[in-house]
């Protein structure tokens, strides 16, 4: 209501209350008065509170800390192993495997008892408990479960395959399953410690067509210095190439346009399906990877500078790489955490998150609904999984 009819109406009442008492004048004048006076002094509150929130409002939007989009808690805890999956996020409550939808409703849930872990691709999840394992598709049904003949160490997830190492960590075998649920290969692991696994889409020689290929990072711990070993499979046809990457422990792979992104604590080296060198190495010394994500047939690389202590992360800066471009990005305060969306790069601060679209390189500013302690990443649509405490939420993000 404006507060000039407040006032008016506020007076109008007093007055006819006070002919309704019958006062004389003199005793109408002083309570007049003192009911004006009162009056006055409310109105005087009234106003300065005005004047604050109206401060406080210019304040906020001055800031560009606008309020984000909706807000959804999720019926799962930190320690419960949550990853994003596609519009969806999963976690694992210690006997049973549960997809939850943006939403918070619950799409499917898998019992694959204790002790368990996962690996989930868009496609498909591979989950292990002992030496059971199971694949899923990506609406949670059976697709294959099998008894391994030993303990399974880890899996991973591709589009048409897993992988499965069973045996001792420096010693074991790589088993690699086809749609159809059969072993197409057993890769023998031996006189090095099993880093990663993982699969990449790449044209080969043999074939005009994407094919899916296997890699395969080790650390070869035989001679007097330890050297980091990739290798590459065609599954089915055994080794399309090997080749040592030196001292520098690599410690992620990914592929952009079918060549393989190996990222070591230097530099980020560049090599075909063949494990040739396509280029020179990126040097990166002082950042490392934290996200990837392809839009529009454009790869997006988003390093944070390297933490030199285990006490939380902090970062005033992110560095962002595509195509020609590589251009370190300044965050107006220190953020714990920072991801990539379809369209900006994210900074998360404890209570507010900070959006730099792709191409410039300023960040806005937007309150967070809730305190951020760590984030998980992305999924569809620009929204954050994050988690405030123990609880996880779904929070979409402005683009």
């Amino acid at each position: 209501m404006d507060r000039n009819k407040r006032r008016v109406t506020y007076m109008t009442g007093a007055n006819s209350t006070l002919s309704g008492y019958g006062m004389n004048e003199g005793k109408k004048k002083k309570k007049k008065n003192g009911l004006v006076q009162k009056l006055r002094n409310m109105l005087s509150v009234a106003a300065l509170a005005a004047v604050i929130a109206l401060a406080v409002s210019y304040a906020f939007s001055n800031t560009g800390r606008t309020m984000l989009g909706k807000v959804t808690r999720i019926g799962a805890t930190l320690s419960q192993n949550v990853t994003p999956f596609g519009d969806s996020v999963i976690f694992y409550d210690g006997t049973t495997l549960h997809c939850m939808s943006a939403n918070g409703g619950n799409e499917w849930s898998y019992q694959i008892g204790t002790n368990a872990d996962y690996d989930a691709t868009q496609e498909r999840i591979v989950a292990w408990s002992g030496n059971d394992l199971y694949i899923l598709n990506s609406r949670g049904r059976l697709i294959y479960n099998n008894k391994m003949s030993d303990s399974i160490q880890f899996a991973s997830a591709g589009s048409g395959y897993v992988a499965v190492f069973v045996g001792d960590i420096d010693n074991g075998v790589v088993s690699v399953i086809n749609d159809a649920g059969q072993i197409v290969d057993n890769v023998t692991i031996s006189n090095q410690t099993l880093l990663d696994i993982g699969f990449f889409k790449t044209i080969t020689t043999s074939s005009a067509q994407e094919q899916e290929l296997m890699w395969v990072l080790g650390l070869d711990t035989t001679g007097t210095v330890i050297s980091t070993e990739l290798q590459t499979f065609q599954p089915g046809k055994l080794s399309t190439g090997k080749s040592s990457l030196g001292e520098n422990i690599a410690y992620k792979v990914y592929s952009i346009g079918g060549k393989l992104e190996v990222v070591t604590t230097r530099q980020i080296m560049h090599y075909n399906y063949r494990v040739l060198e396509e280029s020179n190495p990126t040097l990166i010394y002082g950042y490392t990877v934290e996200d990837v994500k392809v839009n529009g047939g454009v790869t997006y690389q988003l390093l944070i500078p390297a933490q030199e202590s285990r006490e939380g992360v902090h970062i005033n800066n992110v560095r962002l790489m595509y195509n020609d471009v590589d251009r370190v990005l300044h965050l107006p305060s220190e953020c714990i955490g920072a991801a990539l969306g379809t369209h900006s790069v994210y900074g998360f601060s404890g209570n507010a998150v900070y959006a730099c679209r792709f191409g410039e390189t300023s960040f806005s500013a937007h309150a967070m609904p809730v305190n951020v302690t760590a984030v998980l990443g992305m999924i569809t649509d620009n929204r954050a999984v994050i988690a405030s405490g123990s609880e996880i939420y779904v929070v979409e993000l402005p683009r």
